[in-house]
């Protein structure tokens, strides 16, 4: 093979997209000021799914929901009239965690416990109540030891599970711009 064309083989495969950025598809609809995101092939191994969105093309991201990863849809409503909203799913992997030790205070619970992960990309709080899907209570920075988490009146006793994350290969990103008033 000559050089050439070794060389335009070499650039056709490092250019590929990966069987993940293939499989993993999102998709945004918009009706009046609502736009809901579909996806379809997000990794099985995922604990949750990450939903963020951001109004700039490369702008900061902001988390909108954690879902299960049974989940293929979510409905981001009464957006703000003639803006852009980016939209993109990040899969998270969280081995199962410990409980967390909690002192309970009047308005928040003080959450403890170690840090047993060595490169977590941050850890999610896990709130457990008996009879209910898990869910996240809160995201948290690595290395990250303790929490105050703040309680309200509706709040039912639960069990605290710190995971260690690590975030996968975002969705493409997609986007919506919602129309003037």
């Amino acid at each position: 093979m000559k050089l050439p064309a070794l060389c335009a083989l070499l650039l056709l495969v490092g250019c590929a997209p990966t069987d993940q950025q293939q499989a993993f598809q999102l998709t945004a609809d918009l009706v009046a000021d609502d736009v809901t995101l579909r996806w379809s092939g997000a990794p099985t191994n995922a604990a949750y799914l990450m939903v963020e969105y951001a109004t700039e093309e490369n702008g900061e991201y902001t988390i909108l929901s954690f879902l299960p990863p049974d989940h293929h849809e979510f409905q981001h409503p009464d957006l703000m009239p003639a803006t852009t909203f980016y939209y993109r799913v990040t899969p998270l992997t969280a081995p199962e965690g410990q409980p967390a030790t909690a002192h309970p205070q009047p308005k928040e619970i003080h959450l403890s416990w170690q840090d047993t992960s060595t490169n977590e990309d941050g850890y999610l709080l896990e709130r457990r109540r008996t009879a209910q899907p898990a869910e996240v209570a809160a995201y948290l920075d690595p290395n990250a030891t303790s929490f105050n988490l703040p309680l309200l009146p509706t709040d039912q006793p639960a069990t605290y599970i710190p995971r260690p994350f690590h975030r996968g290969t975002p969705s493409p990103v997609t986007h919506e711009t919602i129309p003037p008033d």
